[in-house]
């Protein structure tokens, strides 16, 4: 199976923290041996913003390395395509969360998220 991170589902997993959900902890789990874990490259850049403010435990650095350690996480870039999907949500929501959004939607991933928003806007399957 294959789905996609949203920023603090990934701070969560790779900090051990309680505050990722026993659903969301299954689904990165069982890409260890089959699938992936989409992680679009506006999430690292969230995930370098919230390492700066020491905020978390975990440093940009650190996150980079447990990424390249597992052969599932695979970071995608911006692309045209995923930013006409982007421009093409009428939902109100910031644009950070609009393109992790459309990263998922463009590979057909579920997103792990805690996000009440996102879940609220129903744009996309969400697992929490």
């Amino acid at each position: 199976m294959v789905y996609s991170t949203d920023t603090h589902s990934l701070i969560w997993y790779f900090t051990n923290d309680r505050k990722l959900s026993p659903s969301a902890l299954k689904s990165f789990e069982k890409t260890t041996h089959s699938g992936a874990v989409i992680i679009s490259v506006v999430v690292l850049a969230e995930i370098m913003y919230i390492c700066k403010k020491g905020n978390v435990s975990l440093t940009f650095d650190k996150t980079l390395k447990k990424i390249e350690k597992y052969e599932n996480f695979i970071v995608v870039p911006l692309d045209v395509e995923i930013v006409k999907i982007a421009n093409s949500i009428n939902y109100d929501l910031e644009m950070h969360d609009k393109l992790i959004i459309s990263t998922a939607l463009y590979f057909d991933a579920p997103l792990i998220t805690k996000d009440e928003e996102i879940k609220k806007s129903k744009l996309i399957k969400t697992i929490w």
